[in-house]
């Protein structure tokens, strides 16, 4: 099931309805039921892979405490033997998962490429499996939590549904965020009291996700496909903003879905962390991955590029620990070189950036948002928007002759500009603006907070009325659900 379907907006009324009615432990199984039906509507079947995610890692955590000791405090970090086997168990059931149902082709394939390459020929080996909707966030989910408790940063939770709701709790499952315990969990073994402001929040952050969606993310979608299927069709100018208008898309996709999760989950009384923060205005490519998914940039950061050392020995080791991470983060993104590459040219310019700042003498800030604005502003960020849209070829393209047609294409330097299509630039970055304005000011939550009952029943109309087009024949997947 998906939050723009008909069957999403029948399904979200009724688990409303029943969670308000029942109390708070009633409320606990019955959104884990509601989660699992959520799951099960896509595929049934993968029910036995996401149990089996749960139940590993549930187990691991309390073998890992109980190795400690019963009487060690949060934060207490003395590693055994017994808690390293567990934890390996727990780290390597996930990654066989992972590699297993996303990777095992890939693999497979590259492999055989290598053999050719070299003058062996084999017949060609394929492995026929579905890829699991949301396995790459929940599995990245469940194995944090796990490494928390190692590490002691946090106890494991007793009730093995409680655990079992925190990986499934279908607003996040599919798509993210990828929440840590320390976020969640708490919200979810503690009682929880749903407020008017939440309720009020929430139907706005749906508003402003569904707009994302159906006004961006989708009106743009037909518009940059046909560039990436017939670059050899477009102007050189066309081709660059096509890659612009991906840019937007992208965002608007993953972001729309971000608000619609993070929306849904206040209806319940739980809040989501924010993913997105006005990426598209970073000014640099540091403050832009500091934006943009901020909860996978934020779980790399913590459980990759830290524990490689971080920047802690030296700058040569930093960068190379960056250009790891983001590889991490490219292979995370999809089982192709493309995506590798992808994150390999994120990786590359992070270390640039650093070094580029590094050699003025710069501090890089730690938290987004905090650079000043002066003159030089604008440019930096039409630098960082356009170092991220022309990344986006490797993103977008099968492979890596596709995307060297659509740059060789813009480099052919054809003159000619489609302005019908082109034009779509200007009101889709307003628009976007638009949207994080609504998001990020407050004013959409302060505007439907000042509306009386009557007013307020007719948004939430037309917010249904959103969804139903949405579900519709013409309507598009979301972008992340291939991760």
């Amino acid at each position: 099931m998906v939050f723009n379907s008909l069957a999403f907006a029948i399904f979200l009324p009724i688990v409303l309805i029943g969670y308000y009615l029942l109390p708070f432990k009633g409320q606990n199984r019955f959104l884990l039921l509601a989660s699992l039906v959520f799951y099960a509507w896509w595929d049934w079947r993968f029910l036995g892979l996401l149990g089996l995610t749960v139940v590993i890692d549930y187990y691991a955590s309390h073998a890992i405490a109980r190795a400690r000791g019963e009487g060690a405090a949060v934060g207490a970090h003395h590693a055994t033997p017994r808690m390293k086997l567990w934890l390996r168990l727990s780290i390597g059931s996930n990654l066989l998962v992972l590699g297993v149902f996303k990777y095992a082709n890939f693999g497979i394939t590259s492999f055989e490429a290598m053999l050719h390459g070299i003058g062996f020929h084999v017949n060609p080996i394929t492995i026929q499996l579905a890829l699991p909707i949301g396995i790459s966030f929940y599995t990245f989910m469940s194995m944090a939590y796990v490494i928390d408790v190692y590490w002691g940063k946090f106890k494991p939770v007793d009730d093995f549904f409680d655990f079992a709701l925190f990986v499934s709790y279908f607003p996040h499952l599919v798509a993210g965020p990828i929440l840590r315990a320390h976020q969640l969990l708490p919200q979810l073994t503690h009682k929880r009291r749903v407020s008017k402001e939440q309720i009020r929040d929430g139907l706005a952050l749906m508003l402003v996700g569904y707009l994302r969606k159906v006004l961006i993310a989708d009106t743009l979608a037909s518009i940059v496909d046909r560039a990436f299927l017939n670059p050899a069709g477009m102007s050189s100018t066309d081709l660059v903003v096509r890659l612009w208008l991906c840019a937007i898309q992208i965002y608007g996709d993953f972001a729309g879905y971000s608000d619609i999760a993070r929306g849904v989950s206040k209806l319940f009384g739980i809040e989501l962390h924010l993913n997105f923060a006005t990426p598209l205005l970073s000014q640099n490519i540091t403050e832009f991955w500091r934006r943009w998914h901020i909860s996978l940039s934020s779980w790399l950061r913590d459980y990759v590029y830290i524990p490689l050392g971080g920047n802690r020995k030296g700058h040569a080791r930093a960068y190379l620990n960056l250009l790891i991470t983001m590889f991490v983060s490219g292979l995370w993104h999809g089982a192709n070189w493309t995506f590798v590459a992808f994150g390999a040219v994120h990786g590359i310019s992070l270390s640039v950036h650093k070094a580029w700042a590094s050699w003025r003498g710069e501090t890089i800030p730690k938290h987004y948002g905090t650079n000043p604005w002066t003159f030089w502003t604008p440019f930096k960020v039409f630098l960082t928007f356009n170092l991220f849209a022309f990344s986006l070829v490797l993103f977008r393209s099968a492979s890596f002759g596709a995307a060297a047609n659509y740059i060789g294409n813009i480099l052919a330097f054809r003159p000619g500009m489609r302005f019908g299509e082109t034009l779509f630039v200007v009101p889709f970055v307003l628009l976007t603006l638009g949207m994080d304005s609504l998001q990020y000011t407050n004013f959409g939550v302060q505007l439907l907070g000042r509306m009386n009952v009557v007013t307020r029943a007719v948004a939430l109309g037309v917010l249904l009325a959103l969804v139903l087009i949405a579900g519709s024949d013409n309507s598009l997947p979301f972008v992340y659900f291939q991760f």
